[in-house]
């Protein structure tokens, strides 16, 4: 636990403590959390860590990434191809929820750069 004084820990409020691994530090039986990135896969998968592959929650929400996850043209559709979340709940009807679609290109949109640039 680091607290006001200790060296690499800024605290936010009087009093406020935090568990904190300082680099340079020794691993020992004193600190509670270890922060570990796997850099290398082994001979053998680390059971319920690399053994499974978890798909991406969310898809993109930007139009431009979307063309290029799907590999579209200009002329294509993005809204028909955005990624929709199925929300399941039990005794409702089944549905899902989509993202808002950021900078795309709409008929409303050009009007207004017309305007604009005029």
């Amino acid at each position: 636990m680091t607290n006001k004084g200790h060296s690499c820990y800024r605290p936010r409020r009087t009093g406020e403590r935090k568990c904190k691994s300082v680099q340079g530090c020794i691993v020992d039986a004193n600190l509670r959390v270890l922060n570990l990135v796997i850099v290398k896969k082994g001979e053998k998968d680390i059971p319920g860590l690399t053994d499974t592959t978890v798909p991406h929650r969310l898809g993109p929400k930007r139009a431009s990434r979307i063309r290029k996850l799907f590999k579209l043209s200009k002329e294509d559709d993005v809204r028909q191809y955005v990624m929709r979340k199925p929300l399941n709940k039990e005794g409702k009807k089944p549905r899902t929820k989509a993202p808002k679609i950021q900078r795309l290109v709409t008929p409303r949109v050009l009007q207004h750069k017309r305007v604009v640039l005029l």
